[in-house]
């Protein structure tokens, strides 16, 4: 059936032909409010779990909310059922992240206190480490919410990603590096999506080397 015409003669927009600018507008609206929930439910996840407990089951659920279109109806019951959903499982697989963000802080520590070509050694290896396991965290949620392997295996593969797609991990640093300079210059950001928007856009990336 042709458009209605106008007085001109020129064909009238209709409504029914596509969402508009109107729906367009509500669809950006939601998914920046699902990404403010999931900022806060990953703080208040984190925090449920005494950090230490609570911060890899967060990163997990909060990934599978903004991943999962059935979780996303419901952010916060879809958040909590992924945050308890395999709990201990969640945390042993996290565990290490812990001893190396250890060993991170204190070698960026040594590297403040020396100088020289020492120092440039040191800030180098620093640099390359922390890198590796930016990209290895961001792949963790992903891997955690879709495949049930053994620690050992799964470890195995985190390992290795950055050398498996060294695009996707470039994809990542830079996500990760925009998000931190958008949070450190605008503080809001930080509260209002400095873990979910990372999760969700290193997300997409990744998905797409699992598929």
């Amino acid at each position: 059936m042709p458009a209605p015409m106008d007085d001109d003669g020129g064909a009238r927009w209709r409504s029914n032909d596509g969402p508009g600018w109107a729906g367009s507008v509500m669809a950006v609206l939601r998914f920046l409010t699902r990404l403010v929930e999931v900022n806060l439910l990953v703080v208040a996840g984190t925090l449920a779990g005494g950090v230490v407990l609570g911060l890899g089951p967060a990163l997990k659920a909060g990934s599978a909310v903004l991943h999962d279109p059935a979780l996303s109806l419901t952010p916060w019951a879809g958040f909590w059922g992924a945050w308890r959903a395999g709990w201990r499982r969640s945390n042993l697989l996290f565990a290490p992240f812990w001893p190396v963000g250890a060993l991170l802080a204190a070698d960026a520590v040594v590297v403040g206190q020396s100088s020289g070509a020492f120092r440039a050694v040191l800030l180098g290896g620093l640099t390359l480490v922390t890198a590796w396991t930016v990209v290895t965290l961001s792949w963790w949620p992903r891997i955690a919410v879709r495949y049930d392997d053994a620690a050992p295996a799964v470890w195995r593969y985190l390992l290795l990603t950055p050398l498996m797609a060294p695009g996707t991990a470039l994809g990542i640093l830079v996500t990760v590096a925009a998000t931190t300079a958008a949070a450190l210059g605008v503080p809001l950001v930080a509260l209002l999506a400095a873990a979910s928007f990372p999760l969700w856009a290193t997300g997409l990336l990744i998905d797409r080397r699992l598929i």
